[in-house]
């Protein structure tokens, strides 16, 4: 691995790499994006003057073909521009995983990421956990009435999305925290996939204040992820702390305390949620889901070739037709996957996976305690990601395209650190062969 870098060169760029990491989140999700798209001009310009060059590397390469698969296929969808679009704002959240996997090129940077990412999923916890707090203690006592808004911008997206000519879901969830999210199935696939990260910085970092950081922003994440009532997010965050488990003792020690906050907040929490819900809405809730999946699936057997086409919207019409309820997708990601790209797009999907496996399988290879503990990281947040897809559509916004791709990005990045592949500026070269000498 590489040592403690200045990286003098690279501080502006770096710099704003992490402000994207951990502030765009905060934000709706027609803005979120906007932080990649204009980060993204700097970061190209900065790469040419210092003599390199952005590698996608095998995993870009053939997630940036699956894009440009999803934007060619609005020429057989029936909403062509919209899906054509949708396939350009994948590419456009792409470009996140590009910076990553390019720009951080030390273990300094890679720490100070992840540093980013908690805080981010810190902040966005506390807010999902001041909406679920003060909703309820203005419904059960006397004493108190002050709610949050929930999601955080919902009259501002009201007068956002009254500006484009297709409708969009804006729904209140007063009950189960959205922080500044969409719904709590959204805010809770971001929470998931980041939650490994506070782990392993609270275990892993080696400055005091960086584990106190990371501690006090897993709290908040696990409090939000909570706060979402999301069942299924508590099956998916419970299967990625168990893949930390038995990675070793030390992990096993650290999250013995969480372990047990978990146990006593996960039955009060659904309390919670039952008493608030309306009679027999969980089960309307799950029979509604399945059959949204079997809908799923008839209309990949009718369309299985090149499916229907990028984007919710010719999948939310057939649900519309069929089921007459309004959902938008088919609440599972593999099936939407299916419907939308049909085998091509499965295939584009297996490819993915294949390549992120192998390239998981090089940090387990290495001698580096260290970088099999990044790599149990990763797993550990692609299982959690995988485990909430097969309940939810968990690719159908903007932050949540960004955060998987910035995962896929850090995995990138310490693949070539492991391989010795990164590209560096020249203070860090220098500084690298004083070492080394």
């Amino acid at each position: 691995m590489l040592t403690k870098s200045t990286w003098q060169t690279d501080k502006k760029l770096f710099t704003l790499l992490l402000i994207t990491l951990s502030v765009s989140f905060i934000f709706p999700e027609y803005i979120a994006p906007l932080f990649v798209f204009f980060l993204y001009i700097y970061f190209i310009i900065h790469f040419k003057k210092t003599g390199r060059n952005a590698k996608l590397g095998d995993l870009g390469k053939v997630f940036f073909a699956y894009t440009c698969y999803m934007v060619i296929s609005g020429i057989w969808s029936n909403t062509h521009i919209l899906s054509s679009l949708i396939g350009l704002l994948w590419m456009g959240c792409f470009l996140g995983y590009l910076m990553v996997a390019n720009a951080v090129n030390t273990e300094e940077k890679l720490k100070n990421a992840f540093t980013a990412i908690n805080i981010s999923a810190g902040i966005t916890g506390a807010i999902g956990i001041a909406e679920f707090v003060t909703y309820n203690l203005t419904k059960h006592t006397k004493w108190f009435n002050f709610i949050v808004a929930n999601p955080l911008y919902y009259k501002f997206n009201d007068k956002i999305f009254d500006l484009f000519s297709f409708d969009v879901v804006n729904n209140v969830y007063p009950s189960r925290a959205t922080s500044t999210f969409d719904n709590p199935l959204i805010l809770a696939t971001f929470l998931v996939m980041a939650a490994p990260f506070g782990i392993f910085g609270m275990i892993y970092f080696k400055e005091k204040v960086h584990r106190a950081i990371s501690t006090i922003c897993l709290l908040l994440t696990l409090g939000g992820l909570l706060c979402t009532e999301s069942r299924g997010a508590y099956i998916a965050v419970a299967l990625s702390v168990l893949m930390l488990l038995i990675s070793n003792k030390k992990v096993f020690k650290k999250l013995i305390p969480f372990i047990i906050i978990l146990a006593i907040a996960l039955p009060a929490i659904l309390f919670i949620r039952f008493k608030n819900s309306p009679p027999g809405d969980l089960f309307v809730s799950n029979q509604s889901r399945m059959n949204i999946w079997k809908a799923g699936f008839k209309i990949f057997t009718e369309h299985p070739i090149f499916g229907l086409g990028a984007g919710t919207e010719n999948i939310h019409q057939i649900i519309i037709s069929r089921l007459h309820v309004d959902r938008a997708h088919t609440h599972n990601l593999f099936l939407q996957i299916a419907a939308e790209g049909g085998i091509i797009g499965l295939a584009f999907a297996i490819a993915i996976i294949v390549v992120l496996i192998k390239n998981l399988k090089k940090l387990f290879k290495n001698e580096d305690s260290i970088l099999k503990a990044y790599a149990f990281t990763y797993i550990s947040a692609f299982v959690g990601f995988i485990t909430m897809s097969v309940f939810e559509h968990t690719l159908q916004t903007p932050k949540e395209m960004m955060m998987f791709l910035f995962l896929l990005g850090f995995t990138e990045a310490t693949v070539r650190l492991a391989d010795n592949t990164v590209q560096l500026a020249d203070d860090e070269k220098e500084e690298k062969e004083e070492i080394t000498v």
